[in-house]
């Protein structure tokens, strides 16, 4: 087909191994007016901007469907312009923003209070997902109708507005079937690991491995299979955020297999990291759901690989270095999360360097995935004609070493320290624009849109 263009195009670039929905091919992008309008091979147009791309992959921007900015409600440990700053450099060019700030993403005027802040700082594209725990059905029509992609629930939360009983989450599900959107649940059985953590403080045990053992993979198990009976009575699309557990994971692929729609994802945390690296990297590596077994470890990567886990996501949740350091003395008194969304994607590289995990397979689960499941697609996702900018050029030589006081986040620390590989993403432009560049981060805050299901 004979493309046709006007005789300066915004920027080309070429050269590069080009990572598409069908394969890989040599070749180039042309962008225009913030679009992808052309893949060639041969027969560049002339261009404002050229990048040279040979050697390296030019790959969709990264989909971070999962991430916690913090932003209103905690300063001190992130905001919108800090955290997608340090997106940017991780090759991510869209962030969708879970709803536990202060105030709660659970209300019409939280969501745009949220959003007019993500509108003054945010340097790549957003989204929002709202809160579903205890608060109205009309809650979720004045957000849906506001742009959110989806819903949150908890099963355990510290906030009755997004923590759901049984009751309340069924109610959700119906809802949101009706509108045709996602409901992600952080699925923990609440009441058994309200009682372990009881039974923790009895015995004594403050060690960073105490948080593993007595936050038991039943929990997860058991709640996983009780949500999936719930959305295939509502009808409702599933999506189950951070899976660790074996068993859990089995249960997603046998609700898959029966035909009903239900998602999973897992982040880097649970794939690199197991129980034991509790014991070096203690209060850092406490996540929930905990970290689990060697076992439970490789069925993830089995799952991400076979495609019952569908999502790749960072689960971005930084708190501050003094609030992390209590938990070296008494694990219990650290809260659980890290600063993660920078380093996610180099880490993930290093991982198809070393034969893990395909370069196609990750794109699918860490951009094409998260586009089609946030409405998204094929306005990104791809590199298609027609699709947004949104462009990561990597350099699978390239290699690194994680260290905090490098980071681009508030936060200069990281579950990750001094870890080491080979995959850097070298440039990140979103809708064209270029906002990261071997190290330095060039965009500007504001330039980011907000981003509604198509």
């Amino acid at each position: 087909m004979l493309l046709v263009y006007k005789l300066t195009v915004d920027l080309v670039i070429k050269n590069g191994l080009m990572v598409l929905s069908n394969g890989l091919t040599i070749g180039s992008v042309i962008v225009d007016n913030g679009s992808i309008i052309g893949l060639v091979k041969t027969g560049e147009p002339p261009a404002d901007k050229v990048v040279d791309a040979s050697n390296k992959l030019v790959l969709p921007g990264m989909i971070d469907m999962h991430v916690h900015l913090r932003d209103p409600g905690f300063p001190e440990r992130e905001n919108f312009e800090s955290g997608t700053s340090a997106a940017a450099a991780g090759g991510v060019t869209t962030v969708i923003d879970m709803p536990n700030t202060i105030p709660a993403t659970v209300t019409a005027e939280a969501f745009k209070e949220k959003q007019s802040l993500a509108d003054r700082k945010s340097l790549i594209d957003f989204a929002f997902f709202g809160g579903a725990g205890e608060i109205p059905e009309k809650n979720l029509h004045d957000m849906a109708e506001l742009g959110a992609t989806g819903f949150k629930s908890f099963l355990i939360a510290r906030f009755k507005e997004l923590a759901a009983s049984d009751y309340t989450l069924l109610k959700h599900m119906r809802t949101l079937s009706e509108l045709d959107l996602p409901l992600l649940v952080h699925a923990e059985n609440g009441d058994i690991v309200d009682k372990c953590m009881e039974e923790a403080k009895k015995s004594g045990r403050t060690d960073p491995t105490a948080h593993c053992d007595f936050r038991e993979p039943i929990a997860e198990i058991e709640a996983t299979m009780r949500c999936i009976l719930f959305a295939e009575e509502a009808g409702a699309h599933l999506h189950l955020c951070h899976m660790t557990a074996a068993g859990a994971v089995d249960i997603l692929e046998w609700a898959q297999n029966k035909g009903q729609m239900v998602t999973g994802e897992t982040s880097t945390n649970y794939l690199l990291f197991t129980r034991e690296t509790m014991v070096e990297r203690g209060p850092y590596a406490k996540v929930d759901p905990p970290l689990r077994g060697k076992e439970d470890q490789m069925r993830l990567w089995d799952a991400l690989n076979d495609g019952t886990l569908d999502v790749l996501a960072s689960d971005h949740a930084p708190y501050t270095k003094e609030e992390k350091e209590r938990g070296w003395e008494n694990i219990f008194e650290a809260p659980s999360g890290g600063v993660v969304v920078e380093t996610t994607l180099p880490l993930m590289l290093d991982a198809v360097n070393n034969d893990r995990i395909s370069i196609e397979r990750l794109v699918e689960v860490f951009s094409r995935n998260p586009a089609q499941i946030n409405g998204f697609y094929p306005k990104k996702g791809d590199l298609m004609p027609g699709a947004d900018a949104d462009i990561v050029i990597v350099d699978m030589k390239k290699p690194f070493h994680i260290r905090g006081e490098d980071l681009h986040t508030i936060q200069k620390i990281t579950p990750y320290e001094d870890m080491k590989g080979k995959g850097m993403p070298v440039m990140t432009f979103v809708r064209g624009e270029l906002i990261y560049e071997e190290g330095e981060v060039v965009g500007k805050p504001g330039y980011g849109e907000f981003q509604r299901p198509c």
